[in-house]
């Protein structure tokens, strides 16, 4: 049977397109997906992993293997010293970073300094020009920052920190800047181990020992975690510089890679989607070819044989159109990380790797998937005796007894997860109402033969009217249930994705929005923590600010930390800010946390008195739920606490237009940090917290219709093949309506209107699922935040409608084409 599976093929090969088509797809993007998982983790070792991309193993404080209530054993260098006299050891280095403070004759920057010995490879970083440290004065910095810094090899600057006053120290190299996110916004510096040793001051600590060596690394292990034991350092763990990268992702994400587990739900949507397409492909071509594989039967061939003909060609199908998509999804991933290289330099450590596994799972699955697919049809069309085949073809019926079951499991179904799901929207458990929507959506999926036909059919009818092609449009695309239905539900599972998703983000970011806006009063703040700014400075600054488009006010504020008597014989070391009342006024979002004089309004606790004493100074208490860093006096009051000027630090609160997008925020911070000479990371308050909201939620819908959008395609790929597939069943049947006066123009509207009926009846009842899923989903999600506000997005949801309309009727244009084309006299001569 193998012949005259290759030759099915042959004849049949135009009807398959879209198959291949849909498996491609659905194969591509579960490849993308592994890949993305693979090509994740050998970027986060050349950036997080960074500091020991090219060691063997490190040795670090592990908080898991401390005992109870004991805080985890401290490395030294010391120990370092120790590690690199062992026999197996050919280089050693220590990582440890102290923070402080550089100054150049312009400004200040954050420094992160760590020890250098020229002996062990300059612990991790790599010189790009000049020398490493030798003297108690020199040091060498990374390339990105000495060109902020506007510094160059000969330089003098100053390093400063709690534990050692300014010193002036000789830039002496320049080293490759970091690809670590969680380091690089700080300079990185190195320096000798004996200026480290001074720098840190009189306990400087190690966190991590990387090791090298040329032998065995199973057998350095050991040596390692001898010499800790021996030591009594048992809660030193010593793994792989991999093992050690996976560990700082796993506490980054919780222990569980969310990015993978999210695309990987997303393929499987896909995938189910794809499975639907190749049923309803599969089970028209079988239906198209029962006489003549009845008439193998009579011939004498058996019902064995004949399924695995057909299971044949589902296999060299599956096979095809798998390797053509995990060769997309490489091809595709490749581009990607070109064109981030270019379209973002400094995140050229990102990289494509692919495992065995991740190109031989994808082409597994799209082969099994297909096979299993096609195995449905195929059985039922093999339970019909040979004769019986012969007559004419009968669609199924959901009357019989399958199709009863199938409706009572969809009720069940239903009605269970419809249950759990209110109850956990209400009740504010996620986990409760994800189960629910898991259990409900199979269910309206099972019941979907009840409405779907029915929803086509009426609103055909009303959309009709006196046209014969709409009358005739509308009873073809009911035609046959079983495949209407099918059609429907592949579209209807990705609009009702995308919808949900669509209604769940704008909910969100709307819930979130005004839950940022009740807690933060002001808009934007700017603190001046690492240097003294003077009166005449800030208002210099605040002329110049307010000059930028979209700010409308602006003030400033002194903060510092005193002792406060809660009135329960506790004190507690809270910060105090300083504000001029009346300027406070004009940027504060809230009136009443505007202070009196004698008045201090707590925002980061609620004392249980009424007044509070700060040193010889009773004030009264007003208590509010916003959220500030500091709680807040007017500054007649701040003068009478006496509080030392050494503690104290300076800033800028800022009003902003009510107009300014959430999109011109960021360009709104740069222009705030250029004046003040503040970070942009260090600039925050509500309207910045609510544009970083706004800007991930947007980030997330973005990536996630566009992941949906792959099921979407499908789904419009099988009805373009539904309705190419109909066309031919339907051959003799045009022939005779263009015989009997429908013009080409009538047949080519009469498709065009079936399709658009089809698709945009799906993609109705998808949105108002999707409405649906969305405002449920986002309540059980955020109820615990507080009052939720519950947006729709009409536009976007009207725009989904109408690309579903515009796509199935795209999708008509070849077939009904192809259709017109046909002379009546051909048409009906065809068997």
């Amino acid at each position: 049977m193998l012949h005259v599976a290759l030759s099915n093929i042959k004849t049949y090969a135009r009807r398959y397109i879209a198959v291949i088509l849909a498996v491609a797809i659905g194969t591509a993007f579960l490849a993308a997906t592994l890949s993305v998982n693979s090509s994740t983790q050998a970027t986060l070792k050349n950036s997080l992993g960074d500091a020991y991309k090219n060691a063997d193993l490190v040795a670090y404080p592990d908080w898991d293997l401390a005992s109870d209530g004991q805080d985890p054993t401290a490395l030294s260098l010391k120990d370092v010293k120790e590690v690199q006299n062992l026999s197996a050891v050919t280089t050693a280095y220590g990582l440890g970073y102290v923070d402080g403070l550089l100054r150049t004759a312009d400004d200040s920057y954050g420094v992160s300094m760590q020890p250098v010995d020229p002996d062990q490879g300059l612990g991790g970083m790599e010189l790009l020009e000049g020398r490493a440290p030798q003297g108690s004065n020199e040091i060498i910095i990374d390339a990105a920052h000495a060109k902020d810094m506007g510094t160059s090899i000969g330089d003098v600057v100053a390093l400063e920190n709690g534990a050692a006053s300014a010193e002036n120290y000789t830039i002496v190299g320049i080293q490759r800047s970091t690809t670590n996110p969680r380091t690089s916004a700080y300079a990185l510096a190195g320096m000798s181990e004996q200026a480290w040793k001074h720098f840190a001051g009189e306990q400087p600590l190690i966190s991590e020992i990387v090791v090298n060596t040329d032998g065995s690394e199973a057998a350095l292990q050991e040596q390692l975690e001898k010499l800790f034991a021996d030591k009594k350092m048992t809660d030193i763990a010593v793994m792989s510089a991999d093992e050690k990268v996976l560990n700082e992702v796993a506490q980054l994400t919780g222990g569980t890679d969310q990015l993978s587990v999210i695309l990987l739900v997303f393929a499987l949507i896909a995938l189910v989607v794809t499975g639907l397409v190749v049923v309803n492909t599969f089970a028209v071509v079988i239906a198209q070819r029962t006489r003549e594989l009845a008439l193998l039967r009579i011939l004498g061939a058996k019902r064995k044989q004949i399924r695995s003909s057909v299971l044949i060609e589902a296999l060299v199908i599956g096979i095809l159109a798998s390797i053509l998509g995990v060769l997309l999804a490489v091809v595709l991933m490749f581009g990607l990380i070109q064109l981030l290289h270019v379209l973002v330099p400094e995140m050229s450590y990102a990289t494509l790797a692919l495992t065995p596994q991740g190109l031989a799972i994808p082409i597994l699955v799209g082969v099994l998937m297909t096979v299993i697919a096609a195995s449905l049809p195929a059985r039922r069309a093999m339970k019909l005796a040979p004769l019986a085949a012969l007559r004419p073809f009968d669609a199924a019926s959901v009357k019989n007894r399958a199709g009863k079951a199938r409706i009572i499991f969809g009720i069940l179904f239903l009605l269970a997860g419809a249950s759990l799901l209110a109850y956990g929207a209400f009740k504010g458990d996620l986990i409760i109402a994800f189960l629910g929507g898991l259990v409900s959506f199979p269910g309206i999926l099972m019941l979907a033969s009840l409405f779907v036909p029915s929803s086509v059919s009426g609103i055909g009818k009303a959309v009709a009217g006196k046209s014969t092609a709409g009358k005739l449009a509308a009873l073809n695309a009911v035609r046959n249930p079983g495949r209407t239905t099918a059609t429907a539900t592949a579209l209807l599972i990705g609009v009702t994705l995308v919808s949900m998703i669509m209604v769940g983000g704008q909910t969100a970011k709307a819930s979130l929005n005004n839950a940022v806006a009740a807690e933060f009063p002001v808009d934007m703040m700017v603190s001046f923590y690492d240097r003294k700014v003077s009166d005449s400075e800030i208002k210099s600054m605040l002329e110049k600010i307010g000059e930028v488009e979209g700010i409308t006010a602006g003030s400033s504020f002194t903060s510092a930390y005193a002792d406060v008597d809660m009135g329960t014989g506790e004190m507690y070391n809270s910060e105090i800010m300083s504000v001029d009342p009346e300027g406070f006024a004009e940027v504060a979002l809230d009136p009443d946390i505007v202070p009196a004089d004698g008045e201090i309004v707590y925002v980061l606790s609620n004392p249980e008195n009424p007044t509070v004493k700060i040193g010889d100074q009773t004030l009264k208490v007003k208590k509010t739920e916003a959220m500030l860093s500091g709680n807040i006096v007017t500054e007649q009051t701040f003068d009478k606490l006496e509080v030392e000027e050494a503690n104290q630090y300076t800033g800028i609160l800022l009003k902003v237009d009510s107009d300014v997008r959430a999109s011109a925020v960021n360009d709104l911070v740069t222009k705030i940090s250029a004046i003040t000479g503040v970070e942009s990371s260090m600039i925050n308050g509500g309207l910045v917290m609510k544009s970083m909201f706004s800007q991930i939620i947007d980030v997330l819908l973005m990536i996630v219709s566009a992941l949906l959008a792959v099921a979407v395609l499908i789904a419009l790929i099988g009805v373009a093949n539904t309705l190419s597939l109909s066309i031919l069943e339907r051959t003799r049947e045009n022939s005779l309506l263009r015989a009997l006066g429908l013009k080409k123009k009538q047949l080519r509207g009469m498709l065009a209107t079936e399709a658009v009926l089809i698709g945009g009846v799906a993609a109705l009842l998808g949105l108002v699922l999707g409405v649906v899923y969305g405002l449920l989903g986002a309540r059980s999600a955020l109820a615990s935040m507080g009052e939720m506000t519950y947006e729709i997005p009409w536009l976007q949801l009207a725009l989904v409608l109408l690309i579903s309309i515009v796509a199935a009727l795209l999708a008509s244009v070849t077939p009904g084409r192809r259709a017109a084309k046909l002379s009546p006299v051909e048409g009906l001569a065809v068997e």
